[in-house]
């Protein structure tokens, strides 16, 4: 048996999540940018994790949590459901294309091959959009983040493909992985729009106050921009790591940061930057699209930290090291003046 849902159009994009959901609400007929999903689900942030394989920066909020703080902003119901093993996944998944339900999940992706990732790179929270099925290949029709007008760059080459036909098998492994950052355990989203609000001044607001508050004031010294502070003085201790790890260290955070990860570019805050632009046509606020032009500033910075990371990983050369926490000090200023104003902004109207 083959099924494709037919009216489904599998579209790339910017970030995992918010490209899924993109496709999703778009499916539903409620198209809205990924940059305004990303904003209205607080999605900017920053945390710093001191892991034994790898230190690694993040600029975004926890899956999960981005996607209820989205849910309960716009009124929608999205259910984050677990089957209890692959034979359960399978078989949910099956029934959800049958009734012409494209299937949110999450995935572990060094298993999904056609990303081209070493066996150990683990992340858990990757999310792709499951369309169709053919039993007679044995494969699931993927939507994922590249497109043949959206190419992507992974560690052994570019890809650029409308969907991707991946093995059942492959799909299982990826789905029921256990390993860590946020394992993905067979994790998969439902979605009820018969509420959703739509978008107004006062849900932006909100969103914008919400989520500056977040990273002025966070509840440890790993997050927000008390993790940008710490990270421009940890990154000056790698100097004392073994040149395998300090590479290794270049690499992961290299993606982490570059729009080649899935940032958007500039850890996110070129997505952040564009959804404030676009929140100012929405609200009026012109200050709002200032504001957001300082972010794709800020952003820059950051890529520019990105680079030097890659001249890290290919090299593992120590005296990049300073000129990173230069930077990141430079950035922490920045994005304290601009989350600061964002909050006076919205604490104002």
């Amino acid at each position: 048996m083959k099924k494709i849902i037919s009216n489904f159009t599998p579209n790339g994009g910017k970030h995992c999540i918010t490209n899924a959901l993109k496709q999703i609400f778009h499916y539903y007929g409620y198209p809205l940018s990924e940059e305004m999903l990303f904003g209205l689900g607080c999605g900017i942030s920053f945390c710093y994790l001191n892991q034994s394989s790898s230190p690694m920066v993040n600029g975004r909020s926890k899956p999960f949590i981005f996607e209820e703080i989205l849910a309960n902003r716009m009124n929608i119901t999205i259910r984050c459901r677990k089957s209890k093993d692959s034979v359960t996944a399978f078989a949910a998944a099956r029934q959800s294309i049958d009734r012409n339900h494209p299937v949110f999940i999450y995935a572990d992706m060094p298993y999904l091959k056609y990303l081209n990732l070493e066996e150990d790179y683990h992340f858990g929270g990757h999310a792709v959009v499951l369309f169709g099925y053919d039993d007679d290949q044995n494969n699931f029709y993927i939507s994922d983040r590249d497109s043949c007008d959206h190419p992507i760059r992974t560690p052994k080459g570019t890809i650029g493909r409308d969907y991707h036909l991946v093995s059942y098998e492959e799909v299982a492994n990826a789905r029921s992985s256990c390993h860590r950052p946020f394992p993905a355990h067979n994790k998969y989203l439902d979605f009820d729009f018969a509420n959703i609000q739509v978008v107004s001044q006062e849900m932006i607001l909100d969103a914008v106050r919400e989520n500056s508050i977040s990273m002025l004031n966070a509840p440890a010294h790993l997050l927000g921009l008390n993790g940008i502070e710490k990270f421009a003085k940890e990154v000056l201790k790698w100097k004392n790591f073994d040149p395998g790890k300090r590479k290794r260290a270049g690499t992961t955070n290299y993606f982490m940061i570059n729009e080649d990860g899935g940032t958007g570019g500039g850890l996110f805050r070129n997505m952040y930057g564009c959804f404030l632009i676009e929140a100012s046509e929405q609200t009026g606020l012109q200050r709002f699209a200032e504001i957001g032009e300082r972010f794709l500033s800020v952003g820059d910075l950051w890529d520019s930290i990105a680079d030097r990371l890659w001249r890290l990983s290919e090299t593992g050369d120590i005296e990049l090291l300073p000129v990173i926490s230069d930077t990141a000090r430079t950035i922490h200023t920045l994005e304290t003046a601009l989350f600061q104003e964002l909050l006076n902004k919205t604490s104002n109207i």
